[in-house]
């Protein structure tokens, strides 16, 4: 940036189902875009906005001031950022870069460490909300690094976020996003239980929808659970599914084995998660678990 006023030319990268809302939202705040994306394919919604598309994550990083992320897996993560031509091999000396993923938080320390020796700085930021929420620009951000790179991340990432918490250094964004999964994997494994609970006692599902969301059992996840499971339509597509949370069910039971904490509530449904994907309804929308007592199709 040429001065502390000027909007900071921003970079972003994976053009998911996340990723692309809160890239769009970041155009429409008005921030200079670049954007770049394995899949060629989801960089034209953004070139017919007259936004610019780098031919390489390096060059994304060179010609930015903060380059944000959201990328699927700790592999692809790794790959991206530390493969050869990767994302730090463009980076230089004051270039802020945000993970919105889930990964795990060892790669964070080593991406940090690898950012800083080229003057750069690292942040992991996960986000809770799913795609509707980066739309409305209504995502929690929970985030972890160097406090040189707070103001710059607050400017740019409040054009996607409702609620946006610097939590400390880095590794304390997914720290506590594992947190999150943690509780959205046991809230939505029960909320399908409770459903067909309701539905065999034949209790009217619009009138129990009511009660239960206006009460102590009140959840997210129970209000996006009930409505789902009493329609039956666990093939449709979604933007959360099953087998997006097996990465962070596996490092949260990593996480609390080496702490040492018992997570017995948690792991029982990790345990019907991964009875779901050994059925092959990885990519079924998470209320798919109501799902599991009948028998598997032939």
């Amino acid at each position: 940036m040429t001065h502390r006023s000027a909007l900071p030319r921003v970079g972003y990268l994976g053009l998911g189902a996340m990723g692309a809302p809160m890239a769009h939202r970041i155009r429409d705040a008005g921030f200079p875009l670049r954007v770049w994306n394995r899949t060629v394919a989801r960089t034209e919604p953004f070139a017919a906005r007259g936004v610019g598309v780098a031919g390489s994550v390096a060059e994304l990083a060179e010609s930015s001031d903060i380059v944000l992320s959201c990328l699927l897996s700790t592999e692809v993560t790794r790959e991206v950022y530390l493969g050869a031509g990767g994302l730090l091999s463009g980076a230089r000396p004051g270039l802020v870069i945000v993970e919105h993923g889930t990964f795990d938080p060892a790669l964070a320390a080593e991406i940090a460490a690898a950012a800083a020796d080229r003057g750069a700085y690292f942040v992991d930021a996960p986000v809770s909300g799913g795609a509707v929420a980066a739309a409305a620009g209504s995502l929690a951000v929970m985030a972890g690094g160097p406090p040189e790179a707070e103001p710059l991340f607050r400017r740019v990432v409040g054009a996607y976020a409702g609620v946006v918490e610097w939590l400390g250094p880095v590794g304390s964004g997914l720290a506590l996003k594992l947190v999150n999964q943690m509780l959205v994997s046991t809230h939505v494994a029960v909320a399908t239980e409770a459903a067909n609970v309701v539905r065999s006692l034949g209790i009217d599902p619009e009138a129990a929808t009511r009660v239960l969301s206006g009460g102590w059992a009140q959840s997210a996840m129970l209000e996006r659970a009930l409505p789902l499971v009493f329609a039956g339509d666990f093939a449709a597509p979604s933007d959360a599914t099953i087998g997006g949370l097996a990465e962070a069910q596996r490092l949260l039971t990593d996480v609390a084995t080496t702490a040492g904490v018992e997570v017995p509530v948690f792991a029982r449904a990790a345990d019907r998660f991964a009875e779901a994907r050994d059925r092959g309804w990885s990519d079924r929308d998470l209320t798919a678990l109501a799902a599991l007592g009948e028998a598997p199709a032939a």
